[in-house]
């Protein structure tokens, strides 16, 4: 049976809707029942195939049963905060605070393939972070630990703005976690990753947009993604283009170490934000961001193109997309449609997807536009 744990399972809205969608889908997949979301949720048990919103600790893995990535369509990690975007960095320096379980070892081996930044516990070490990066950058952006869709940020000029916003910061989001990392210029957001379902992967390299939501603030507005079968070394062979193919080196580095680091981690699912722009002297600079291990918001343009690969194996690659809108939107009559709702609290969503053929579309996302794209 196909179960769902976690807060949003349990919390109405368009991220409930969507996830429930996302399980259904994964269901028919794996030909196991799923009976929708029930008033209670399902009582963890050995035999259940997860579908969860969030990463799972050890903890929660545990008592589902999860052992290997074939139990569960996400990831389990030792600890919460493997989970986020404050592995990507190391400590600003060695006295600087650090969770139980920091890995201080990890940030220094990704540097050569992350935005140079810092991820800090503690306000001295914020404003040090900050004081370092200024040096040589002309902004920096912090970044609270569950900060998703480009949220819970804040570009800074100078010490005195950092200051302003460390105030603004509660001792929870402190002790939480916080990224400084240098701020770039004409900034564009690829996705790179895998998912593995029922034995058999596919892999993807594409681009995120930005719509807007019902106050105009730019939120996360989808994925355009040219998908592969297999993992990561065969979407390397398709990818030629310089930018794609570093892109893709960055994110399989990132993997690499990560699970070095890490190696209790357990994931079906693996997507990398890498992002591109300019430094403070104009210079093309890209960097993984971060990492997702659970379901995601490019999660039903993945199962799109992993269905469309399984029924035809005559097609070697796929284009798939999803686009969220906010407000009223004209669906294109191609598009399927997998979340209508009137969120209460974002207001009125539509979400659809859409997937075929590629006969080589990886060209079109070296002229991606970085003015849609999100930091993340």
């Amino acid at each position: 049976m196909i179960a769902v744990p976690g807060t949003t399972a349990a919390r109405p809205g368009h991220e409930r809707a969507t996830l429930g969608w996302i399980a259904a889908q994964v269901a028919r997949i794996l030909e196991l029942p799923f009976d929708g979301f029930a008033d209670a949720l399902p009582s963890p048990q050995d035999d259940a195939f997860l579908v969860p919103q969030e990463t799972l600790d050890a903890g929660a893995a545990a008592r589902w049963g999860v052992v290997e990535a074939s139990d569960l369509l996400g990831g389990v990690v030792p600890a919460a905060f493997v989970a986020t975007k404050l592995i990507t960095h190391g400590l600003v320096a060695a006295d600087a605070a650090a969770p139980a379980g920091w890995n201080a070892a990890l940030g220094a081996q990704l540097q050569a393939v992350t935005v140079p930044g810092f991820s800090v516990f503690a306000g001295g070490d914020l404003l040090r972070a900050a004081a370092t990066l200024l040096a040589s950058a002309r902004a920096v952006r912090i970044k609270l630990a569950d900060g998703i869709g480009g949220g819970g940020q804040f570009v800074v000029h100078d010490l005195d703005a950092c200051r302003h916003r460390l105030g603004l910061l509660t001792p929870a989001d402190l002790d939480a976690g916080v990224v400084v990392e240098a701020d770039v210029a004409q900034p564009a957001t690829y996705s790179v990753g895998t998912l593995r379902l029922g034995g058999r992967s596919i892999a993807y390299v594409g681009t995120q947009g930005l719509g807007r939501d019902r106050l105009g603030r730019p939120v996360y507005g989808g994925s355009t993604l040219s998908v592969v079968r297999g993992g990561l070394p065969e979407l390397l062979e398709v990818v030629h283009q310089p930018r794609l193919r570093r892109t893709v080196d960055m994110a399989i580095a990132y993997d690499r170490c990560a699970q070095a680091a890490y190696p209790q981690l357990v994931c079906s699912r693996r997507n990398y934000d890498v992002l591109w722009g300019r430094d403070a002297q104009g210079r093309p600079q890209g960097g993984v961001l971060e990492q997702s291990w659970r379901v995601g918001g490019a999660t039903p343009a993945e199962l799109a193109a992993f269905d469309l690969l399984d029924r035809e194996p005559g097609i070697t690659r796929v284009l798939a997309s999803t686009v969220e809108r906010h407000g009223p939107v004209q669906v294109p009559a191609q598009a399927e449609v997998y979340c209508v709702l009137d969120d209460p609290r974002c207001g009125l969503i539509t979400k659809f997807r859409h997937a075929g053929a590629d006969p080589g579309a990886l060209s079109a996302f070296e002229a991606f536009d970085g003015s849609t794209s999100f930091h993340a």
